[in-house]
């Protein structure tokens, strides 16, 4: 297959016969990304000139990065530096265009006063607005300036200036006609989350208390109630939850508004509407256990013949077209698909359109490419299973918009990382060997689990990385306490590895059952709160402060 021969182009062809299968290729992310490992070779200017254009998303950083290292076309360097924003070069800039694009609100609030009225000024005729809120820096009191000012340029600079400088800036308590007349302005819902997520935010918080009904959507009003919660207001935390039910489109929503009715009201009724979800999750597997009902909406395993496949799933391409298909093909259709795909080597294809057809009430809990796994302990086979599935539906050949490859989604710099420490040479298109990938997981894996124990905690270092999830856990977070460790779980800014790691622990307690080494959601919610049993960040830290009370104390 002429596609599945360009993965291995970087290698093993000429520039000119690069390009001519690059330019034969339907336009779309897989080209988009193969283009971006072109720009990385042996190629001169004109030849990535002539790539770029084939680029369906021109303002990719990661693409933009590599051609401006290749081209020499002016002003495509130019825009790479200005898009980079580094303050020593935009301030020997005269381009408007070139300043909007490079000076961000945070860089702009580190600036002396003299050097925000030059960006304002060269702001001033293309970029009004913009021009205005960097001259409001320079007031003082400047939120109270700013509030004044309005609600446009409050609210942007509100959602765009960063948690520090929110916190040193922002946290004051507004009055109910400000908080309201703040609340029209449908940008007010991210301030919702920022607010509500971060703890410092106190002032902030308790303003949120004095607002009317407004039209939100179905998570903002989830804040609000757990905002509510955090000051015991009961009876408004139960309406918020009550509008967040209703107008939540998922089903692990409604399960979500449902779960922190029962938790602030402890009426059982909410826990057995819970139980009746279709949906498989951390708070319906909660509600199952509490009252002794069994989850049974899954398979596992599915009924194929042993037969080689026709189809090369390893292929990008292929996999980008089927998915095309099945997102827009009808049950009939879907069924003669699903025929088509009914080898052992299919599974995974099989496994994802027969989702679909059951209209996700019945869920894919497949565990393919066994001898990947075959070497692990349960444990560690529930724990990549649970990962695969909410990174991939396990298919060999998908590529994320950050392009993350293959069934465990692995970064190109991790893979790079991983490849220089098992000291191999490693080309990207390997990853799309579901044997390979999962073989640099499960090192990954190990890496991340000398200091996190808990599949949740995993999680959040497998998504947002190690650094990031030791920095969430140091905060304070998951200490025991009133509606802990759901708040915790609940509070996470990071709305990608807030929700990944729900679903992931969700996962990991079905393989775990599947695999005859059943776990209770409860006993992992329970331990959330124990260093001992999560991770080593916490223990180090417990362990310092104790060093550093006994020193005091002698």
């Amino acid at each position: 297959m002429i596609r599945l021969v360009f993965l291995l182009i970087p290698a093993l062809l000429s520039a000119g016969s690069s390009f001519k299968i690059l330019k034969e290729s339907p336009q779309g992310h897989v080209r988009d990304f193969q283009i971006w490992q072109y720009f990385q070779t042996d190629i001169n200017a004109s030849e990535a000139d002539k790539a770029y254009k084939l680029v369906q998303n021109k303002l990719n950083p990661k693409i933009l990065k590599v051609y401006s290292l290749k081209t020499d076309n002016a002003a495509i360097k130019k825009q790479y530096q200005c898009m980079q924003g580094d303050i020593g070069f935009l301030l020997n800039e005269t381009s408007a265009d070139c300043i909007n694009s490079g000076l961000s609100y945070i860089k702009a609030m580190k600036l002396s006063n003299e050097q925000r009225s030059h960006f304002a000024q060269l702001l001033k005729k293309e970029h009004p607005k913009k021009s205005e809120r960097i001259i409001l820096m320079n007031e003082t009191p400047f939120v109270s300036t700013l509030l004044a000012s309005g609600s446009d340029h409050y609210l942007k600079l509100f959602n765009e200036l960063g948690q520090a400088n929110r916190q040193k800036y922002f946290n004051v308590k507004l009055s109910k006609n400000h908080i309201n007349e703040l609340a029209k302005d449908k940008r007010f819902e991210r301030a919702i989350k920022y607010i509500v997520t971060d703890a410092e935010m106190d002032k902030m918080q308790e303003s949120l208390l004095e607002l009317d009904p407004h039209e939100f959507s179905a998570q903002s009003y989830f804040f609000l109630a757990l905002n509510a919660i955090r000051f015991k207001a009961t009876k408004k935390a139960g309406y918020y939850l009550e509008i967040a039910y209703n107008k939540a489109y998922y089903q692990m929503d409604k399960d979500k508004a449902l779960f922190w009715h029962y938790l602030s009201s402890k009426n059982n009724r909410y826990l057995q509407l819970l139980a009746q979800s279709s949906d498989i999750n951390i708070y319906s597997l909660y509600a199952r256990e509490q009252l002794n009902i069994e989850t049974n909406n899954y398979f596992s395993q599915l009924e194929l013949d042993d037969q080689p496949s026709s189809h090369d799933l390893s292929d990008p391409y292929v996999w980008e077209d089927l998915l095309d298909k099945i997102r827009t093909s009808k049950k009939e259709a879907l069924k003669k698909m699903m025929e088509s795909f009914n080898n052992t080597d299919d599974e995974v294809i099989n496994a994802f359109i027969y989702s679909k057809l059951l209209d996700y009430k019945v869920h894919n809990y497949i565990m393919p490419y066994k001898e990947a796994t075959r070497s692990l302990s349960k444990e560690d086979k529930a724990l990549l299973y649970a990962l695969g599935r909410q990174e991939s539906h396990f298919i060999p050949s998908a590529i994320s918009r950050s392009y993350a490859l293959g069934v465990m989604q692995m970064m190109p710099f991790l893979i790079k990382g991983l490849a220089k420490q098992k000291k191999e040479s490693v080309k990207l298109e390997e990853m799309f060997n579901p044997y390979k990938n999962i073989q640099y997981a499960i090192e990954h894996l190990k890496y991340l689990k000398k200091y996190l124990y808990h599949p949740l905690f995993i999680a959040y270092a497998y998504n947002g990385g190690i650094g990031f999830t030791k920095r969430y856990l140091l905060k304070g977070k998951f200490s025991r306490g009133s509606f802990e460790p759901f708040l915790s779980m609940e509070l996470m800014a990071n709305s990608e590895s807030r929700e990944y790691a729900k679903k992931v622990l969700a996962n990991y307690v079905i393989y775990k059952k599947i695999l005859g080494d059943e776990v209770k959601i409860t006993s992992l919610f329970q331990t959330l709160s124990d260093p001992i049993y999560t991770d080593n960040f916490r223990i180090k830290k417990v362990a310092k402060k104790g060093k550093e009370d006994n020193t005091s104390d002698s």
